[in-house]
């Protein structure tokens, strides 16, 4: 062996020596630094015990920001159900992988829940990120947007979640993959900056200004329609409401938040003031395709009439942006199978959250569906899924389904 080569194979084996060690001392400060604690303080905050507050919180929990999609304690799809958390997030399949995360239980349970947490420690979570022992909340709870909640909405929040019945869950410690923990450790996933003045929020009315801090800050919009780096969650703050970069993969279908900026060809730009408010209303587009509920349309149709017009005349007010979001699909049971299997999986798709389990009825329906399809003949039911009934929020799904699609829909009807 010449000398050369010698001196090339020993400098080889003292750069991948020193590589091993660099690998190893991340490792270490990973699994070291990931969940330290934020020593920063609470805010001193007293939430206002008064119907009107609680209300307030009640129409924000339920309507707007749905917190009860996520801590929902026994996957009803309904705000009904205990707040007891310990819905299960699968994020394994996102990016690098990022492991299982559990929501929390916001009951007032003192030892489960939020018995024990100040209202200022209630809004810093809400707001930063931050639980109560100063550890990071993994952002699928997503503070960044929330941060500018206004004070009089985060303290109505903590109200209505101090009026629940306290419910005894322990809900399981999130286990966190190596790339969250790394992404946590390194700050890149961190929590938000202290809120520090108070937050006020713009006058409400149907006006762009208060349309924003309804769509970005108020509700779930900004979340799913904002462009995010799957393997490290930042949002591209550049093309606001320009629509997802990746599904969501749910049971029975798989989406991605789609472009609602005022592009013509891939966005909502030639869409109407009416034709918006007939979505929100009633999850028709304008094609006469109707929205997934995942998209919570039957809840947003319970915003007032200015709330609604607001958010559309600050979409109206953003910058176009061409991003062409690829089209839901269906999975599962919901796509490939047959009778009424298939239409058990396309009614917990389109119509459970309405019509709630096996048609039983929910919060949404005057009538339970189960019932009012005993009086209706095979013809007469089809004609109602197809049609929907005209000034009512059941919109008609001849254009969403197919015809054997809603024979499955009525088979799997007949067994309940």
């Amino acid at each position: 062996m010449s000398k050369w080569l010698r001196r090339i194979l020993k400098g080889l084996g003292i750069l991948i020596g020193v590589l091993i060690m660099l690998v190893i001392g991340l490792v270490i400060y990973v699994q070291l630094a990931w969940n330290r604690t934020v020593s920063r303080p609470a805010p001193q905050m007293t939430a206002p015990r008064e119907a009107q507050t609680v209300a307030r919180g009640e129409y924000l929990y339920n309507y707007t920001l749905l917190c009860w999609s996520c801590h929902g304690s026994q996957g009803g799809h309904s705000p009904e159900e205990p707040q007891a958390g310990g819905r299960e997030f699968d994020a394994t399949g996102i990016g690098p992988g990022f492991g299982f995360f559990y929501a929390s239980n916001l009951t007032p349970d003192p030892e489960t829940g939020i018995g024990a947490w100040s209202d200022g420690e209630l809004v810093r979570a809400i707001r930063e990120g931050l639980n109560r022992e100063g550890h990071l909340i993994f952002p699928i709870m997503e503070a960044e947007w929330y941060r500018d909640l206004s004070d009089e909405d985060a303290l109505a929040l903590v109200a209505y979640l101090r009026s629940l019945p306290p419910v005894r869950n322990e809900v399981p410690a999130n286990r966190l993959y190596f790339a969250a923990k790394a992404l946590t450790a390194l700050g890149i996933l961190k929590p938000q900056p202290p809120v520090t003045a108070p937050v006020v929020a713009p006058p409400r009315g149907a006006t762009a200004e208060y349309g924003k801090y309804l769509a970005s800050h108020a509700s779930t919009c900004a979340g799913c329609h904002t462009p995010r780096d799957p393997n490290n969650g930042q949002y591209d703050m550049s093309r606001p409401f320009a629509g997802g970069l990746f599904p969501f993969p749910e049971e029975g279908f798989s989406t991605t938040g789609s472009n609602i900026t005022p592009d013509v060809a891939t966005g909502i730009g030639d869409w109407t003031e009416e034709q918006f408010m007939t979505a929100m209303r009633t999850g028709l587009r304008p094609d006469g395709t109707v929205m997934l509920t995942f998209m919570p349309w039957p809840w947003y149709a319970r915003w007032g009439e200015d709330d609604l017009r607001a958010v559309w005349l600050y979409l109206r007010s953003l910058e176009p942006v061409v991003h062409e979001v690829p089209a839901s699909t269906l999975t599962g049971a919901a796509a490939t199978g047959t009778g009424a299997a298939r239409g058990e999986a396309l009614f917990d798709v389109y119509c459970r959250t309405c019509h709630g389990k096996q048609g039983a009825g929910g919060s949404l329906t005057a009538a339970a569906l189960k019932e009012a399809a005993r009086g209706m003949d095979d013809a007469a039911l089809i004609k109602f899924i197809a049609e929907g009934l005209p000034g009512t929020s059941m919109p008609g799904f001849g254009k969403t389904l197919t015809d054997g699609q809603i024979a499955d829909l009525v088979a799997v009807i007949r067994t309940w």
